[in-house]
């Protein structure tokens, strides 16, 4: 069955000039600036990319501060399913179809700013941070998972065509659900406009939502892990690091043990939604010391 890859390396070519110095730009609000940055990478508005420009020009010798990729963003979501697709007979002409039905589904994501809090950046002398509070619009798949799961236990002609054919169907006509985020932006010289560094707050949520695939594919595995603290996370992790320290570095595995001991005695104590999140936090860790077989 289908794995989605994360998509954090998505052309943001929207933030890197915004780090120039600025001269005097028509005042946009950090509400205004996180709105035409989300209707510029996620709905592909040109208008929004005009006005964006024109409020940046000033500081960019009279250039356009963002030169947005027309359907970039759709096209990279669309890929995986495009493959998926393209394995199944006579799918060509619905794998070509894909990204039109991407964009359009983006279009819909209507990701908006709700409120922005100004507070002093702890780090830089006289700096503010805006943190922009957003909501967005996502498809709801909840209903594709059994379809998915049967895919994973057998990826027959006849599963894989079952769910492709469910997911088209959603992305074009399902029910949308309201998703929260909050996103950092940062003024430049005099406050006289806010930037965003890194846009991965707002796309990587939408991303998720829209392709959740790796996600249902890691609960899955998650549900058949050995039941060592009682969190999927955290018990996935580690048979997962388990499995590949055996393989790649067996003089290590007491540590895999320690690490085992001192987390179920963790779970004892603590929540699971605590534990999930410390799960996460050392997947990251861990998966520094696996090769790629063990991904």
């Amino acid at each position: 069955m289908m794995t989605t890859s994360r998509l954090l390396a998505l052309p943001l070519l929207l933030c890197a000039p915004l780090l120039a110095t600025a001269a005097p730009a028509a005042g946009l609000t950090p509400e205004q600036t996180f709105d035409l940055y989300a209707r510029v990478l996620l709905e592909d508005d040109a208008g929004a990319a005009r006005t964006l420009n024109d409020a940046l020009r000033p500081a960019f010798d009279g250039k356009d501060a963002v030169t947005p990729a027309h359907g970039e963003l759709a096209g990279a979501m669309a890929a995986p399913l495009q493959s998926l697709l393209a394995k199944q007979a006579g799918g060509a002409r619905d794998s070509a179809a894909v990204p039109a039905l991407m964009a359009a589904n983006l279009r819909q994501t209507r990701c908006r700013a709700t409120h922005a809090q100004v507070r002093d950046n702890a780090y830089v002398d006289d700096a503010k941070i805006a943190s922009v509070s957003f909501t967005c619009q996502v498809t709801v798949l909840d209903a594709l998972r059994p379809l998915f799961s049967a895919g994973l236990r057998d990826d027959s002609a006849e599963n894989l065509k079952r769910f492709t054919d469910a997911y088209l169907l959603a992305l074009r006509d399902a029910p949308r659900r309201e998703l929260s985020g909050r996103l950092d932006l940062h003024p430049a010289k005099d406050n006289d406009y806010w930037y965003s560094g890194n846009l991965d707050a707002l796309v990587s949520p939408v991303v998720d939502a829209v392709l959740p695939f790796n996600a249902w594919r890691q609960d899955a595995l998650a549900d058949a892990a050995p039941k060592v603290t009682g969190v999927p996370a955290c018990d996935l992790l580690l048979l997962q690091h388990r499995q590949c320290i055996a393989n790649t570095a067996p003089d290590q595995l007491p540590g895999v043990e320690a690490m085992a001991d001192e987390l179920k005695a963790k779970a004892a104590t603590s929540t699971p939604a605590a534990m999930t999140q410390e799960c996460k936090a050392l997947r990251s860790m861990a998966e520094a010391m696996w090769d790629d077989d063990c991904r």
